[in-house]
């Protein structure tokens, strides 16, 4: 928990020092390619979040893997920041954190819609408009298949659930039913 507090540190930041809304979504991109670098090559993070490693390698080792990326400054700057504080391991969290504080600031919110079927273009429009208008905030949608609700959709907007499953409705009708009974 602590790490993920620094982290957030690290990462508001980071959206503190970016004025320009229009290059939020550029160093969004790079750095979390440079994350899932991170994350991906155990040479590269042994060498960057090595304290025995003189700094100087450090921060050669840095400087020619952002150059490689082409980051733009800001992200190069905050990666120099990282380092020079001994926080680079943080990265990856860095990086979620950062995306839901672009997400803040852009007010959009990510949505994932599970149907028991394939979403069809006009189909997935018509649940982003919904939830566009549910939320209040532009949607981006990630969708996933899973048969097992039967039909229609589930919707997850952070904590908020939307369920307009079939099953769902077939659990409710059974429960009205039961409760009849007694």
């Amino acid at each position: 928990m602590k790490e993920y507090l620094i982290a957030q540190r690290y990462a508001s930041g980071l959206n503190a020092a970016i004025a320009d809304e229009s290059k939020l979504e550029m160093v969004l991109a790079s750095l979390r390619e440079f994350a899932e670098l991170y994350e991906a090559h155990h040479d590269m993070r042994t060498v960057l979040a090595n304290p025995t490693i003189s700094i100087d390698i450090r921060r050669r080792t840095l400087d020619e893997v952002l150059a490689k990326l082409a980051s733009p400054p800001e992200l190069a700057r905050f990666a120099r920041v990282l380092l020079n504080r001994g926080r680079v391991a943080l990265l990856p969290t860095v990086a979620d954190v950062f995306a839901s504080l672009t997400d803040e600031r852009l007010n959009r919110v990510e949505a994932h819609v599970t149907s028991s079927m394939p979403l069809d273009a006009t189909q997935q429009q018509k649940i982003t408009d919904s939830l566009t208008t549910f939320s209040g905030k532009k949607v981006r949608t990630t969708s996933e298949v899973d048969p097992d609700i039967l039909g229609g959709v589930i919707a997850r907007i952070g904590s908020t659930v939307i369920d307009g499953s079939l099953r769902a409705r077939l659990e409710q009708l059974e429960n009205a039913l039961l409760s009849e009974e007694m």
